[in-house]
Parts: structure tokens; sequence; C-alpha cells
């Protein structure tokens, strides 16, 4: 890892800490072929309040020397998880395509399962996340049939 890279990996970790607390771990995304930063970073919480109060805030200021950055800050998209409503019962046991980032359910959904969770009244504008190539999570339309 570069010199700088660590710095700006402490500077996070401690920024992120004094904010929200609870900051567990912290990681900087790297190609694995260049091996340079690809301007992506990771920060764990040990704790659930934490972890929701640094996702509700949605963005964070980032300052180190002359940088001075706005980020936004999302949940990590694991791949292969399972449904957590259904557990694969409704989906043939398949992993759950969808992750919901709002902070009333922070779950992951197969399609059957999103759209009768999401149909709810409160949860029709919740917007589905899927995790795309080179681990960043996108939002996705997604239409009622």
């Amino acid at each position: 890892m570069h010199i700088c890279c660590y710095y700006i990996l402490v500077e996070l970790a401690m920024i992120m800490d004094r904010l929200y607390g609870g900051v567990c771990y912290a990681g900087i995304d790297t190609d694995p072929e260049l091996k340079y930063p690809k301007g992506a970073g990771r920060v764990a919480f040990s704790n659930q309040q934490s972890y929701i109060a640094a996702i509700s805030a949605r963005f964070v200021q980032l300052q180190h020397g002359e940088i001075d950055k706005r980020v936004e800050v999302k949940p990590y998209v694991l791949d292969d998880q399972l449904c957590d409503e259904c557990q694969g019962a409704r989906c043939g046991g398949k992993f759950a395509p969808f992750f919901c980032a709002n902070v009333t359910c922070l779950q992951y959904y197969c399609e059957y399962c999103w759209a009768a969770i999401h149909s709810r009244a409160g949860r029709e504008f919740h917007k589905p996340l899927v995790k795309e190539g080179g681990d960043r999570p996108r939002h996705i339309s997604f239409r009622w049939n």
C-alpha cells in the first residue's frame, strides 16, 4: 500500500469514528492488477447504531491536506446472500439480487419478496441496490407489473 493511502485510510477511520463511533475496520479498495486505489473505501462498525447513523447521513466531508471531498456513504452489498424474508423458499434457493438500503429495511430480497414487501405503503419508493462488477452497488429501476 502506498504511504499516502495509509494516511488517508487512518484519517478515514478517525473521521468516521469521530462522527459515528464504533469503527472497527477501514480499508481502501485497490485495483487487483495495478495495486492502485480505486477511489472507494470501506468502513465497518462494531455496532448497528453507528452503522445506521453513517448510512443515514448519506454523505461525509473528508479533508486531507489540500483535498476536501464530499463522499457518499452507502451500505456494502455482499455477494451470495439469500433473501432475508423467505431464505430462498420463494425463489428456488437462488441468491437475492436486491438489497434495500433504506434504514427501515436493510435487507436482501428476492424478486418475489421485494415486490411483496415494497408494495406496502411507505416502502413503494425504496430503490433496490444490485451489485455490479467491481464491487460497486448501483440503483436499479423496479417496475410494478
